[in-house]
């Protein structure tokens, strides 16, 4: 069983992709760090509770991070034209009496508590950054020794042989704070990049959808319901037509971690753009290098990967 930390701003896609961590028994999720990004940070952390106590799982302690990038203003935008006002398809901030606070949600920094985690079991917490990558930075600038104590970090972004989604080359978990993901890619601590270069193929379709909605679980359904407003968003968007399934791009990094082998990887030498706005947290990979830092995923078995996520949503939660 592999031990994780995640790190991610809720948002309906980190959603799905906590819920198949939850019910995926490849794997222990030691704790969940909040970041700001689809909602602000103190929402994204109600967030993460709400989904808890959904699974069943209050026991898993949760942190709250960093509010803004390290160096740049926050989009005080956020992401509500797509998430919601809620971060989870609602239309404001919700108080919900399921959102009780966890074990961890006693005043640590997120920043703080990935530290200490790491540190304590060395070679046995690997972090999934399914978003701005600020929480991590600032984790490995408090311990450096995080870089070799890990045995991976799987970073959600990047774009390498397909556009951004933010800008023509960059992904929004690095264009938000590119100083941080410079630090997380600098820092000589195993990466495995899963961006829009396998996310932009994996689509739930219809009717796994429905068969999720189906299941009957609190899960299931808080997922179901929140994916109701995130169709609706990208069709009115024009990114999905009303016929399409819905792609959560949070959910191949965890998937990523639950069977790597449904994925193909290739090493290169990645660096951070923070210099130009035109460019601004573009991946830029250089394929040729003798130390490559990372290896970026560019292929993944989208329709097993799918099932997969389907099956485990529909049984992992009774």
């Amino acid at each position: 069983m592999k031990q994780v930390i995640i790190d991610a701003d809720p948002g309906i896609d980190d959603t799905a992709a906590i819920l198949l961590a939850l019910a995926s028994p490849e794997l222990r999720v030691a704790a969940i760090t909040t970041i700001y990004g689809n909602a602000s940070v103190e929402t994204c952390a109600a967030n993460a509770r709400r989904v808890l106590a959904a699974a069943g799982r209050s026991d898993i302690p949760v942190f709250t991070g960093a509010g803004k990038p390290l160096l740049r203003p926050a989009n005080q935008g956020w992401a509500a034209h797509i998430h919601g006002n809620d971060g989870l398809g609602g239309p404001a901030p919700a108080v919900d009496a399921a959102a009780t606070p966890t074990p961890g949600a006693t005043g640590k920094h997120a920043a703080l508590a990935i530290a200490e985690a790491v540190m304590a079991a060395p070679g046995e917490l690997t972090i999934l950054a399914l978003g701005r990558m600020t929480n991590v930075a600032l984790a490995l600038s408090l311990e450096p020794k995080i870089a070799t104590a890990v045995p991976e970090i799987v970073v959600m972004g990047g774009a390498v042989t397909v556009p951004g989604n933010v800008s023509g080359v960059a992904t929004a978990n690095l264009h938000e704070d590119p100083e941080a993901a410079a630090i997380v890619y600098r820092s000589g601590a195993p990466i495995t990049q899963v961006g829009l270069d396998v996310c932009n193929r994996v689509t739930v379709t219809p009717a796994q959808l429905n068969a999720i909605a189906a299941a009957g679980s609190p899960a299931a359904q808080l997922l179901a319901g929140a994916t109701s407003h995130l169709r609706e968003a990208y069709i009115q968007a024009g990114r999905i037509a009303p016929n399409e399934g819905v792609r959560y791009n949070d959910m191949p990094a965890v998937g990523y971690a639950v069977n790597p082998a449904l994925f193909t990887a290739r090493p290169a030498l990645v660096e951070i753009e923070t210099h130009s706005e035109l460019t601004r947290g573009q991946t830029v990979a250089d394929w040729s290098a003798t130390k490559p830092n990372a290896k970026i995923c560019l292929e993944v078995d989208s329709a097993a990967l799918t099932n997969l996520f389907t099956e485990r949503l529909c049984q992992g939660f009774g």
